[in-house]
């Protein structure tokens, strides 16, 4: 499996969905090879995962059974990071080629831009493919999906690409042709393609031609976990929460826009903004021009332990996005008992029926949801705990299956070689 990061360093729902699908695997007994770019962590990638990097381990003493590692963690030196652009890139690898800031060894590693090193980890991954014994390959988003075909290239396995999101998605637009080059590339030659939602699987299908024959749903989903502390000093204003990327794809203008319709109904509202992104200063401009300073709490990027938290004390939770194709920060919010509202692109709104949806852009309509929610109690109450026991009934453990099935599409075995979740 081709990820592109792993806790402890997340920074997106790729992330968060990589490892839960990875736990799921597990769980059902499957064995994992997992290969990430990395930079200098070496903490491990996560509680109960065990890692193996690339030396292998020393044989067992004579009468000693072998240990059964499920998870292998093959780690890629790489400049590569979760939604980076290209001009990110270029500036990060500047700075390691200027001798007064460099702090690499071997700067030279690495390919002066973003275009080479995508394809200098992909020959890497082909040199790793040579070297692993495993039956299917299974790569998530662009940046991977080369790495994926030269692994079929020298492998002769079978390629699943998963779909978390499309440059369409994350540029409102046409966006960088060379990823989105690299995606049709990549969804054109893949065995199989498994999209987070339908609202996704249409976008591939209708840009970049992907038959239904190759196509397949799986959903995010979510774990169990134990429930997030309460704020030690008890607060009284209503408080309503925006998450994640803060990009124009996230809608962080049109949560500003909302947010001084709502202030004027109720004065004593607050809203907290958790992330951090390319937006985040026009972001605090506006809520600043709009008279709002006061109560707008930016925090920037929160740790999980932090966000949970911030969730459970949230009375709502707000996600405009101009297109989302599944939204894992909801099942979040939601596991928590917090009200959901989302645009109508989200694709969480698929397997989460008690939640509030908007059409993006709608700021009116937006306001008046939140006002809604805020103002009637009952409302809430139902929202949160309706939603919280539709996540209740999820699992990564049940996503992981559903990709087994895939995976079994290709090798010819029959869902009666593993047993249903």
């Amino acid at each position: 499996m081709f990820g592109w990061e792993f806790p402890p360093r997340v920074s997106g729902g790729l992330g968060v969905a990589c490892e839960g699908l990875v736990r799921g695997l597990l769980d059902l007994d499957t064995r994992v090879t997992l290969v990430v770019p990395f930079r200098t962590s070496r903490r491990p990638p996560a509680p109960g995962l065990r890692v193996l990097s690339a030396p292998p381990p020393r044989k067992p003493r004579a009468g000693t059974p072998a240990p059964r590692i499920r998870l292998r963690i093959r780690r890629v030196r790489s400049l590569l990071a979760p939604y980076q652009t290209a001009a990110a890139y270029a500036e990060e690898w500047r700075e390691l080629e200027t001798p007064a800031l460099r702090t690499d060894p071997t700067p030279s590693l690495y390919g002066p831009d973003l275009a080479s090193e995508v394809l200098r980890y992909s020959a890497v991954a082909r040199a790793i493919a040579r070297r692993e014994r495993f039956d299917v390959i299974h790569a998530h988003d662009w940046m991977t999906y080369l790495a994926g075909i030269e692994a079929r290239r020298v492998s002769g396995r079978p390629l699943v690409l998963h779909v978390h999101a499309t440059e369409f998605d994350r540029t409102d637009g046409e966006g960088n042709p060379f990823v989105s080059g690299i995606e049709r590339t990549g969804l054109t030659a893949a065995d199989r393609v498994v999209a987070v939602s339908g609202y996704t699987a249409e976008i591939v299908s209708r840009r970049y031609g992907v038959s239904a024959e190759r196509l397949r749903v799986v959903h995010n989903a979510i774990d169990a976990r134990a429930p997030a502390r309460v704020w030690s000093v008890e607060e009284k204003e209503p408080l309503v929460l925006f998450a994640g990327r803060i990009t124009s794809q996230k809608g962080p203008e049109y949560f500003v826009e909302a947010a001084a319709r709502v202030a004027r109904e109720l004065p004593a509202v607050k809203f907290a903004v958790a992330g951090s992104g390319d937006r985040l200063h026009a972001m605090r401009e506006r809520a600043a021009s709009l008279g709002l300073s006061e109560r707008f709490l930016f925090t920037g990027y929160l740790p999980p332990a932090q966000l949970d938290r911030l969730y459970a004390r949230a009375d709502l939770y707000v996600m405009p996005s101009s297109s989302e194709p599944f939204g894992l920060t909801a099942l979040e919010a939601l596991q928590h008992g917090t009200p959901v509202i989302v645009s109508k692109t989200a694709g969480v709104g698929e397997v989460v029926r008690n939640l509030l949806r908007v059409d993006f852009g709608d700021v009116e309509g937006l306001a008046s949801h939140i006002l809604s929610v805020l103002l009637y109690p009952p409302l809430r109450g139902t929202l949160g705990d309706r939603g919280r026991a539709e996540v209740e009934r999820m699992s990564w453990r049940e996503s992981a299956w559903r990709c087994l099935t895939v995976y079994r599409e290709l090798v010819g075995e029959s869902d009666e070689d593993a047993g249903r979740p």
